[in-house]
């Protein structure tokens, strides 16, 4: 079930029947277009936070903090901060949202690709939540320790540049 239906499927009888006023219903998709957005959004951050706590759990065993050369906890200290910054902007990222005022407004078709966008975003902070497990069953220090944080670089990288492609979307400045 999509978090649309979802949605749809928890309105009340009032937005039932409103639904078939002319106007209205237009208005109703797009909101629930809208909270799509923000709930796929807030999983995708909650995601990144357990990715997050994946790594953070790795590294409270003492034995495992001694073991650790300068460069590791440098790469470490690299993915918890990159990881923190990339959840922020994903957790305040623009909402397919503009008001009836406004003077950029946010079409149907753009909230349609911005939701195309957040099915990336979703998937890839599962990427990140999945390699950062597999983090954590490695030897910390080791060769394939290491690899797996620089693919986990790579992926939050992407996700960033996800979430810049969409703010151009809600701009208007992207096709």
């Amino acid at each position: 079930m999509s978090y649309e239906d979802k949605i749809r499927g928890e309105m009340g009888l009032m937005e039932k029947i409103m639904r078939y006023i002319p106007g209205y219903r237009g208005y109703k998709e797009k909101e629930i277009r809208r909270e799509s957005d923000r709930l796929i959004r807030m999983e995708s951050a909650l995601r990144l936070q357990k990715a997050k706590d994946a790594v953070r759990s790795c590294l409270t065993n003492p034995y495992v903090l001694q073991s650790l050369r300068g460069e590791d906890i440098w790469r470490v200290e690299t993915l918890t901060s990159r990881l923190d910054r990339v959840t922020a902007r994903i957790e305040k990222a623009v909402a397919g949202y503009a008001g009836m005022f406004d003077s950029v407004k946010v079409r149907e078709d753009k909230l349609d690709k911005i939701l195309e966008h957040d099915l990336k975003l979703i998937e890839g902070a599962e990427r990140v939540r999945m390699m950062a497990e597999r983090m954590a069953s490695e030897k910390a220090g080791g060769e394939e320790w290491r690899k797996i944080i620089e693919d986990m670089l790579g992926e939050i990288q992407r996700l960033e540049s996800l979430v810049d492609q969409r703010t151009e979307i809600l701009r208007g400045l992207a096709p």
